[in-house]
């Protein structure tokens, strides 16, 4: 576990933006790997992307340790990341075997969306030496109104605590934060102020790294965000389209 750690900060090290793409299944898998992404996420978004959902609320503990196995047959380049779901980790104890029951299928670092009630939890996990990303900012498994989906971080109380959360979760040991749909100053600010890489999701290109959820990157998604791109429409392959997203992110300077 110690390597996946020197290995995202070698990212800090060497300035190198990371490219993180989601993924549920072996073919895409194989194709991630071959194009050397960094981090692939088998994401609770395949709530929406493959069962059809409207949010993550229904996705459970196996179908995140099916997907992750389908998706490991592949890995050989890139680090695996596998979000912990909802009524997944609401204490240590169930936190610790779930999240041994998706490192057991060769994931490399758990990613829970993290609230203040959390910080007892991800002390257990980081003590038994489980990689864990923290997200922060938008969090779908708590989103469940239309005013939940927008922009965190405008006002001042909301900045000031996005900003104190990600300085505890590096107080606390995480590898790695997320932030979904964080204001872009406030993205700044928290990269800024931490010595772990930070990746966001349209929270602005102020950070060390960009996440996107592969259907989007295609164009297939039923639903898309805003801030997404669809980048087959101008390229001739699915692989071609995942590389020019890529390129795109490995092209950000900051």
């Amino acid at each position: 576990m110690n390597s996946i750690k020197k290995k995202l900060k070698s990212y800090l090290r060497d300035k190198n933006q990371i490219v993180c793409i989601t993924c549920y299944d072996a073919s895409f898998g194989k194709i991630l790997n071959d194009l050397r992404i960094d981090i692939v996420l088998v994401g609770d978004s395949l709530g929406m992307v493959i069962k059809g959902d409207t949010t993550t609320h229904n996705v459970t503990i196996d179908e995140m340790i099916y997907h992750s196995s389908c998706v490991a047959k592949t890995k050989q380049n890139f680090i695996m990341m596998a979000d912990m779901p909802i009524n997944s980790y609401e204490d240590s104890d169930i936190a610790y075997l779930n999240s041994r029951k998706l490192l057991d299928n060769n994931v490399d670092i758990i990613k829970l969306e993290y609230q203040d009630k959390h910080q007892s939890i991800i002390k257990k996990l980081v003590e038994e030496n489980i990689p864990v990303c923290g997200h922060i900012g938008l969090l779908p498994q708590i989103a469940f109104e239309k005013k939940d989906l927008r922009i965190y971080g405008r006002e001042a109380e909301e900045r000031d605590k996005l900003i104190r959360q990600a300085k505890d979760l590096e107080e606390l040991g995480v590898d790695i934060v997320l932030l979904e749909c964080v204001h872009a100053e406030v993205t700044k600010e928290i990269t800024d102020s931490i010595n772990i890489p930070v990746i966001g999701i349209g929270s602005g290109e102020s950070c060390n790294g960009q996440v996107q959820v592969l259907y989007d990157i295609l164009g297939i998604s039923n639903n898309p965000p805003k801030f997404s791109k669809n980048y087959l429409k101008d390229a001739d392959s699915v692989s071609n389209a995942i590389k020019n997203f890529s390129n795109y992110v490995k092209k950000i300077k900051y």
